[in-house]
C-alpha cells in the first residue's frame, strides 16, 4: 500500500513539471473580456464616491482630512469681498466667512442637498485629492429643475488656496491667522446660518 501511495505522489509531482505547461503568446489583460471577445459591461470606477463628509465616506476625504480646521483668507484686506473659508471633514464640509464692518455672515454647505428659506440647491464632489477638492453646485431655487450649475475647484500650491469657478472667478488665498472665535470678530452683528463653525 505505501509503494502504491508513493508512486501516484511521483506520479503527481512528474505531471506537473513546467515543460508541459503550455503558455500561449497572446493572453487576456482585460478581466473584463473573455477570450472570445465578449466582453461584461462595466461601469466606469469612480472613486470620488468614497470622499462623502456627510455620511460613512468621511474618512475617505483625502483634502478635507488634510485641511481640517484650516482657515483661509484674503490676507491684504480684513473686510474682503470674498469670504473666508475653513475647510471641515464633517457633515458640513465648508463654512464661508463673510465679515463687513457691521452685519458678518456664516454659513456652511454639505454635500446632497441643502435648503434654506425654501431655496435648494444640491452639492456633489467630484475630485478629491491630497491637494485639491472640486466639487458641483446645482442651484434649483424654488423649483424642481436645475436652475445653473457651477462648479468650484479648490487647489493649495505652495501653500496658498487657489480657488476658480466655472463662472470665472479667481482668487489666492492665504492661511489666516484671524481669530475666528465669535467673540473676537471684529464686526457690529453676526448672522449664523445652517453650518456654521466657529471657532470656540
Amino acid at each position: 500500500m505505501r509503494k502504491l501511495f508513493v508512486s501516484f505522489l511521483c506520479l503527481v509531482m512528474f505531471s506537473c513539471l513546467k515543460s508541459d505547461i503550455v503558455q500561449y503568446g497572446s493572453k487576456n489583460t482585460d478581466p473584463a473580456t473573455f477570450a472570445s471577445g465578449q466582453q461584461l459591461p462595466v461601469a466606469t470606477r469612480s472613486y470620488t464616491n468614497f470622499c462623502n463628509p456627510n455620511g460613512w465616506g468621511r474618512k475617505g476625504c483625502e483634502f478635507l482630512a488634510k485641511y481640517d480646521g484650516t482657515f483661509w483668507a484674503d490676507t491684504e484686506n480684513y473686510y474682503s469681498d470674498f469670504s473666508d473659508i475653513k475647510f471641515i471633514n464633517n457633515v458640513y464640509f465648508v463654512s464661508f466667512f463673510n465679515i463687513d464692518n457691521d452685519v458678518s455672515y456664516c454659513k456652511g454647505w454639505k454635500t446632497g442637498e441643502n435648503t434654506y428659506d425654501g431655496i435648494k440647491w444640491d452639492i456633489k464632489i467630484t475630485k478629491d485629492g491630497w491637494d485639491i477638492l472640486w466639487f458641483d453646485y446645482d442651484y434649483y431655487g424654488t423649483s424642481q429643475e436645475i436652475e445653473y450649475s457651477i462648479t468650484y475647484k479648490y487647489e493649495v500650491i505652495d501653500s496658498l488656496l487657489h480657488f476658480s469657478s466655472t463662472e470665472g472667478q479667481e482668487f489666492i488665498f492665504h492661511p489666516s491667522d484671524k481669530n475666528y472665535s465669535r467673540d473676537f470678530i471684529d464686526t457690529g452683528e453676526i448672522i449664523e446660518l445652517d453650518g456654521c463653525t466657529f471657532n470656540y
